[in-house]
């Protein structure tokens, strides 16, 4: 065997391994935190006035109080490797709270790629010192696939299978 042929084999090897580490990557994306550098939300202007708050919010806790009141709802989330998550539902109440003194609100909330535990907290730009919104995906609960296949054999619709895990998690 000429040694152009070896390396070709150990080429297509090298490669077949190369592929099985990054689809492993993918399927276990979400068994970690990960970050998201952006969201869109629907905002009901009426309903923020009603409140008496004004967008753009003077501080994370008219955010959450926008949030809490339906006034705002996440759309779609976005991860830094450009992967964007269409929110199908999302249950700001909180599943759980982690962090140092619980400042970590965890929620429920199915994109089109799954149900995931998703965190928000109030964090601090070290460039300038100002307050924002942090919001990371804790983990995925469940693909699209399963939560469809549940949804069908249960007769669910988005918002009631929400629902059901909610009282799942906090033993409601």
């Amino acid at each position: 065997m000429s040694e152009i042929e070896e390396w070709g084999g150990k080429r297509e090897e090298i490669i077949k391994e190369f592929e099985d580490t990054i689809n492993s990557i993918r399927k276990d994306k979400y068994a970690f935190q990960v970050g998201l550098i952006d969201l869109n939300f629907n905002i009901d202007e009426e309903q923020l006035k009603n409140l008496g708050i004004a967008f753009p919010f003077q501080s994370i806790d008219q955010a959450e109080d926008a949030l809490k009141s339906g006034a705002i709802h996440p759309t779609s989330f976005f991860e830094p490797d450009s992967i964007e998550h269409n929110v199908l539902v999302f249950d700001h109440r909180p599943v759980g709270f982690s962090g140092f003194m619980d400042c970590i609100t965890h929620s429920l909330a199915l994109t089109d790629k799954g149900l995931f535990e998703v965190g928000r907290y109030p964090a601090v730009s070290l460039s300038s010192h100002n307050r924002y919104w942090q919001w990371f995906l804790h983990r995925r609960l469940a693909t699209i696939e399963s939560v469809s296949k549940w949804q069908e054999e249960n007769e669910l619709s988005k918002e009631q299978f929400i629902e059901n895990v909610y009282h799942v998690l906090t033993h409601g």
